[in-house]
């Protein structure tokens, strides 16, 4: 049985999100709040799905680097703005879902993160792509050709299977190239977070230049 939380600030959103995963027969929701501070046992659930967006315009980084601490968090959003998406990279979430994917791909990637891997939407691996091109110093060299091509195939909207078919490998092993990539990019730098999403707004993702200091 996996044991699932929800946190949103809007109640009907809780509500669908309750709905579509309560149809799995072997999937709990134990809670539904609206702040992760009213949930009454986080390290005692599966997943916790958390609105990235609980303090008006204010990202809730800081939310779901504590929540990541002590249980395994998926963050679902309607925003999928480059510096977010890579800081709850940063802050530890183990997937960053948006809010308008299908619900059989909801409930993969509940099912993808409960089981220890890492949830790579094509949004985010486009996102993630471009980081890895801009990091400083690295010229695009901190991803094996293997890693960057499972990355590029995610990209194009394919899932793992379908990008392990593609690569001629098993499921299994994108899923490690996945878990690498998180490895070894090591977001986390304020600068370089402000610096890559600048670059990616303004059509750059190579990033010409270089990050502020």
């Amino acid at each position: 049985m996996l044991r699932l939380a929800i946190v949103d600030d809007h109640p009907v959103a809780r509500r669908g999100l309750a709905a579509i995963l309560a149809e799995d027969a072997d999937v709990r929701v134990v809670a539904s709040v609206a702040a992760p501070a009213a949930l009454p046992d986080p390290g005692g659930c599966d997943v916790v799905l958390c609105d990235l967006y609980l303090d008006g315009d204010r990202p809730s980084v800081a939310a779901v680097r504590e929540l990541s601490r002590v249980t395994r968090v998926l963050v679902v959003s309607a925003a999928s703005r480059p510096a977010d998406v890579l800081a709850c990279m940063a802050a530890g979430a183990a997937g960053y879902a948006t809010k308008d994917m299908e619900e059989d791909a909801l409930r993969a990637a509940v099912r993808e993160v409960a089981a220890g891997g890492f949830h790579l939407s094509p949004q985010l691996a486009a996102i993630v792509g471009a980081a890895e091109r801009s990091r400083p110093g690295g010229g695009g060299t901190a991803l094996t050709a293997r890693e960057r091509e499972a990355l590029d195939w995610i990209a194009r909207g394919m899932t793992h299977a379908q990008a392990a078919r593609r690569m001629g490998v098993a499921p299994s092993t994108v899923d490690t190239y996945v878990k690498r990539i998180r490895a070894r990019l090591r977001l986390g730098n304020k600068a370089e977070l402000a610096w890559f999403a600048r670059n990616l707004a303004e059509g750059d993702p190579g990033g010409r230049g270089g990050p502020p200091g």
